[in-house]
């Protein structure tokens, strides 16, 4: 379970995760790091193999890509990806060390999670470290409540949140990795236990200010730690709030048949790891018993953030790098984000089923009647 760890005077670490080489002998630990701004990167790194065995690494890092300006000063945090790497095969390490040479502390040592390489190999000692794994997963969502606000009148509504889970369980998603998990409430965990609906508790210890100024940056934190703890695991991933509703135009299938959301998707070339969704600010109304019967949107109001489906078939390191994203049309899915509606904008509501088509719209309609008999 990952929590935030101080790994120096000024620095805590989230997780960390192994990637071997391809193509050559190797590889690396990459770990998701918050420092206090302007703290002085100096460390040394180990990793752990075969359980007494520590192996010297060779320590790198780099800003992460939000990063703006270092002087910025709206926030008091930086944020970092810390590498440790080998060039030779001393088996899968356990866990990774690092020692900030600026304090002269103990090193800290911090578990590894094992992504697999992309590609099969010939090799007997790689084919024996990469061994098959389970099927992966359709897909899974990863729930922010970091960035929620739970004392909103949707994170009030239990019986919204609830209904955030069963929609996307209808989908075929039935696994959810939800970050600040402590938030979730407990009647809406006991409801979900007697489900086929499997939650993933994670932490966030966040050891800096959270606000409006950083909210932006701590969210691609989230972001990038989801895609990495998902690329073993499911073929597509999302992060969403819970008062965020991914509609696709098909469900997810785990034997990918022909009218799956994963079908559609293959036609997209190999290299598009990220399909960006539109995404309609719905007006929620408490009074209405299921969120589909919400039909008016504002158009004015804009999502903070692009929303983003992740296709999980590249190596890790390229999916990281990628920042190119596919938009994809109404017609193929949309996320609703339901807001309060007390200041609309001058254009005025409009109705979100105008922009789609009718075999969408039954399609929709089939996900309200499934969810109805549900609450």
């Amino acid at each position: 379970m990952p929590v935030w760890q101080v790994i120096g005077d000024s620095f805590h670490a989230y997780s960390a995760y192994w990637m071997r080489k391809e193509l050559v002998a190797g590889g690396e630990a990459h770990v998701l790091v918050v420092g206090k701004q302007g703290a002085v990167v100096d460390f040394r790194c180990s990793l752990a193999v075969g359980g007494s065995r520590s192996v010297q690494g060779k320590f790198r890092f780099q800003r992460d890509a939000s990063e703006g300006l270092l002087n910025d000063k709206s926030t008091n945090f930086t944020s970092y990806h810390f590498f440790c790497q080998v060039s030779r095969d001393f088996g899968q390490p356990e866990s990774v060390s690092f020692t900030d040479i600026t304090s002269i502390r103990s090193p800290v040592k911090i578990r590894l999670h094992h992504l697999k390489r992309a590609s099969g190999s010939t090799d007997a000692k790689a084919a024996a470290a990469t061994a098959p794994s389970p099927a992966r997963l359709p897909a899974t969502v990863c729930v922010d409540l970091v960035g929620f606000n739970m004392t909103s009148g949707f994170g009030r509504n239990e019986n919204a949140l609830l209904q955030f889970f069963l929609i996307h369980q209808a989908l075929g998603i039935e696994h959810f990795l939800v970050y600040n998990y402590d938030e979730l409430p407990e009647n809406i965990i006991r409801v979900l236990d007697r489900t086929n609906i499997h939650l993933y508790a994670l932490p966030f210890n966040f050891p800096f200010l959270l606000n409006n100024a950083t909210a932006s940056r701590v969210r691609e934190l989230i972001q990038t730690d989801c895609l990495l703890r998902n690329v073993n695991q499911a073929s597509f991933t999302i992060l969403l709030q819970p008062n965020e509703v991914f509609y696709p135009n098909s469900r997810f299938a785990a034997d990918r048949s022909q009218n799956s959301l994963q079908q559609q998707l293959r036609h997209f070339s190999a290299d598009t790891a990220r399909f960006e969704l539109a995404t309609f600010a719905v007006c929620f109304d408490e009074l209405k018993k299921l969120l589909l019967d919400n039909i008016q949107y504002d158009p004015e109001c804009k999502a903070p953030y692009k929303m983003l489906l992740d296709r999980l078939d590249l190596p890790p390191t390229q999916l990281l790098a990628s920042t190119a994203h596919v938009e994809l049309s109404l017609s193929t899915g949309f996320v609703h984000r339901y807001v309060d509606c007390a200041r609309v904008g001058a254009d005025g509501l409009h109705d979100w089923r105008n922009g789609v088509r009718k075999d969408f719209m039954d399609h929709i309609n089939s996900l309200r009647n499934e969810v109805d008999l549900l609450i």
